[in-house]
């Protein structure tokens, strides 16, 4: 390593706009470099010898959570084994685009009688159309996570049926027989604050029918597939999921929020700022007996786009914000191989209407234009 730092650093020195080519050798060099260091800083990471501390997080017992599904098997009937199903649809963070659900269903051929659509999280807010979302998966007898912004939903409801809710956001009534508010009465204050914009999620929570809530409560934190061949064991996790630890021993809020980690420590964080979660996962899965191994199946991170490694598969390329909404098609051809497909249909920008919809209002199916050509979009949240 350190000939490649000495090489990469002597490259740099002497390339000139005539040596562009020399430059390129160096760049790559570079590369190659960083990629090592950070190999070694994943292989740090999961070597038990270094523990630091009575142990990493998350393997201690946690205390446990009430109204919340921690773990739970995909039933036989659902898995494409079945002589009744072929197919498995994941999809990444809806967010209330019902429209752009439709278009995606249609464009991968959904049939409800031989395929089963599982959601990655986060089916509702910021977009326009959550009732509708919420509605078809529960016709459709769809399986899902929860994702940050069920909890969200999950909170403010239960704080409603005890009588326990902040005072109302501006233009909306205290008296909860008051009608819903017309799109011109709500403001742009920011739905990540609680102190502030919490009143828009509360809103939609008291739209939520019974049935309603009671699916998105029934959404486990964890999705269990259980084996697929060629992937093995395979999960679905909404943010992802910390190496080494049980699902059953896995933080609620790391699984929900999670983007990176910290490699000393494996404490999760929802900044973007450090090593990807998944970049620990792949490599800790690497070491493990194959039969030992998990895929996970995530969304939550639409600024990294559609991310297909090995062991991990990030399917939310940001459809809210005008990104793409993009499913996992996953079609078991027999006892040893399985096809993925992704698919994605273009979205339209709700963010420009903020304020505007947060997930009570069911809009008009208006034709969305599926795309074919070009990247998947990753609209930053």
């Amino acid at each position: 390593m350190a000939v490649i730092h000495f090489l990469s650093t002597i490259l740099t020195n002497v390339c000139t706009s005539s040596f562009c080519l020399t430059n390129n050798i160096s760049s790559k060099i570079a590369k190659i470099y960083n990629d090592n260091i950070e190999h070694q800083l994943l292989k740090t990471a999961i070597d038990e010898k270094l523990q630091t501390g009575s142990a990493w997080y998350g393997v201690n017992l946690r205390p446990a959570f009430k109204d919340m599904v921690q773990l739970q098997t995909l039933d036989n009937s659902q898995l494409p084994q079945n002589e009744n199903k072929t197919r498995l649809i994941f999809v990444g963070d809806v967010h209330g685009c019902y429209n752009e659900l439709q278009a995606l269903l249609a464009k991968v051929g959904f049939d409800n009688h031989t395929d089963h659509i599982i959601f990655t999280g986060d089916l509702v807010s910021k977009g326009p159309a959550s009732s509708a979302v919420v509605d078809f998966a529960v016709e459709h007898n769809a399986s899902c996570v929860r994702g940050n912004h069920e909890d969200r939903i999950l909170l403010a409801h239960r704080d409603l049926k005890v009588h326990r809710i902040s005072l109302p956001g501006p233009e909306e009534s205290s008296d909860p027989r008051a009608p819903k508010p017309g799109i011109s009465e709500l403001d742009n204050l920011d739905e990540e604050s609680f102190s502030h914009g919490d009143y828009v999620d509360r809103q939609f929570a008291k739209s939520l029918t019974s049935e309603q809530a009671s699916y998105l409560a029934s959404c486990p934190l964890i999705m269990d597939i259980s084996n697929i061949p060629s992937l093995g064991h395979v999960v679905v996790a909404h943010g992802g999921l910390i190496a080494g630890v049980e699902l059953e021993n896995q933080d609620p809020m790391g699984v929900m929020n999670m983007r990176t980690v910290d490699l000393k420590t494996h404490v999760p964080s929802r900044s973007r700022s450090g090593t990807p979660w998944y970049k620990l996962w792949n490599k800790h899965q690497s070491i493990l007996r194959a039969e030992d191994r998990s895929t996970v199946i995530y969304a939550h991170d639409p600024q990294s786009g559609l991310q297909m490694n090995q062991y991990s598969k990030g399917i939310d390329t940001g459809c809210v914000r005008g990104g793409k909404l993009t499913a996992m098609v996953m079609t078991i051809q027999s006892q040893e191989k399985v096809e993925e497909e992704v698919v994605s249909v273009q979205c339209k920008d709700y963010s420009k209407q903020k304020g505007k919809w947060r997930g009570w209002g069911d809009l008009p199916f208006m034709e969305i234009k599926d795309d074919t050509h070009g990247g998947i979009g990753s609209g930053q949240f």
